[in-house]
């Protein structure tokens, strides 16, 4: 009886049909972070795209990077672009053909690192990783839309390993525990920003080392801290602090702290993530109508 039970509520929580805003939302933010990291991209076209700007040679990349890919000619950009657009609308605003957007966004993520593999590195792999399994993710239907929440917990997984793992790396092959001024150290340089360097001239050595092993206790903990009902709004405000610090305090490293945070909406209650959803809906289309008219 016992393991019935274990059984039971374990596939209740693991694959059971049950709403899933909060799935609906993170495909929306997490196609939205993506366009949002082209465009970035997409502000020097010529020199990311084409043959204008520099690109790696073959066997001079990263070890694991894919070989570089056919640069396209000037007047492949717009389609680029716009392909890129089209793929997000339909996101959007046609869910019933979201599976042709995650797609088309897809190859445009394996296209973007296999052109520029200096500048994609993680980032870039966890948006195509994540496009994939939408393409092929269970579906889902109605108002508030209901499905399998296996999505729900194979995306919520995914944020805790790569928390995990982060943290792991600077423990166990790092200097993140031999040494206490890495983050110090780490906001200096090429990266540093105006905030970064007022933190520098103001901030004493121990607060670096507070937030330091703070920030271990959190990746390593983060399997516990967002599952853990009770501790998952701490952890919650605690990354949102966290990532909000790494994009101001380093330039260009945004995209990637909005890239992650996008998983939080997976971590909503799931009335709260409904209620977004359908403000967000109705939005969208007072936008399509007031676009129709004019």
């Amino acid at each position: 009886m016992k393991r019935r039970f274990l059984t039971t509520a374990m596939r209740e929580s693991l694959v059971a049909e049950q709403s899933v805003a909060r799935f609906r939302l993170f495909e929306c933010a997490f196609t939205v972070a993506f366009l949002l990291y082209m465009g970035r991209n997409l502000l020097h076209p010529m020199e990311w795209l084409t043959a204008e700007g520099f690109h790696l040679a073959e066997g001079l990349q990263r070890p694991g990077s894919l070989p570089p890919f056919p640069l396209l000619p000037s007047w492949g950009v717009p389609i680029f672009t716009g392909a890129l657009l089209w793929s997000g609308w339909i996101v959007g605003f046609r869910s019933r053909w979201r599976r042709f957007g995650f797609g088309a966004l897809a190859l445009l993520a394996l296209y973007a690192e296999g052109v520029d593999s200096a500048s994609a590195f993680a980032l870039n792999k966890i948006y195509g990783a994540g496009f994939i399994f939408l393409l092929f993710a269970p579906g889902y239907g109605g108002n508030p839309p209901r499905g399998s929440v296996m999505s729900v917990r194979v995306f919520q997984m995914m944020l805790l390993t790569i928390y995990f793992a982060t943290g792991f790396t600077k423990v166990y092959g790092g200097d993140w525990l031999i040494h206490t001024d890495v983050v110090w150290s780490h906001a200096q340089g090429y990266y540093c920003t105006e905030f970064a360097a007022f933190l520098l001239r103001h901030l004493p050595p121990f607060g670096w080392t507070i937030v330091q092993y703070s920030v271990i206790v959190f990746e390593l903990g983060a399997p516990v801290w967002f599952v853990w009902r009770r501790t998952r709004p701490f952890a919650i405000l605690f990354g949102l602090s966290f990532h909000l610090g790494i994009a101001l305090m380093m330039q260009a490293v945004w995209v990637f702290s909005l890239q992650i945070v996008t998983f939080y909406v997976l971590f909503l209650p799931e009335k709260t993530a409904a209620n977004w959803l359908n403000r967000l809906t109705d939005v969208g289309r007072n936008l399509l109508r007031n676009g129709t008219r004019d």
